[in-house]
């Protein structure tokens, strides 16, 4: 078996080897970019939408119709209950929030 050094195979060989890792890693950069940019778009609906999450927990504070009850325990139960379904529909725990005042709202339906 004869070998020879045929240089200008050599030559286009390693050409193409490096064409092909450069492509590689352009390829990877262009991803990479991508990445960072989808990142980056995710990030700001994300404030978008806690924004607008703590603009409606504001809304939902201030509307809570009471009831007029009997007695004081009856009354502290319902500030209880209202406290803690508030609570629940924001997703975080009745000892985070704070009740200011307690009015009756008559609504009237038509």
């Amino acid at each position: 078996m004869e070998f020879s050094l045929n240089f200008g195979a050599m030559v286009d060989g390693l050409s193409v080897f490096l064409i092909g890792v450069s492509m590689v890693f352009v390829v990877l950069l262009i991803l990479i970019a991508l990445i960072k940019v989808t990142g980056m778009i995710v990030a700001t609906i994300e404030s978008k939408k806690d924004t607008n999450k703590e603009v409606a927990v504001t809304v939902v504070q201030e509307e809570v119709p009471v009831v007029e009850a009997v007695d004081e325990t009856s009354e502290l139960e319902l500030v209880a209950v209202i406290t803690a379904a508030i609570a629940a529909s924001l997703g975080t725990t009745a000892d985070q929030l704070q009740v200011r005042s307690l009015r009756q709202i008559n609504r009237h339906r038509a």
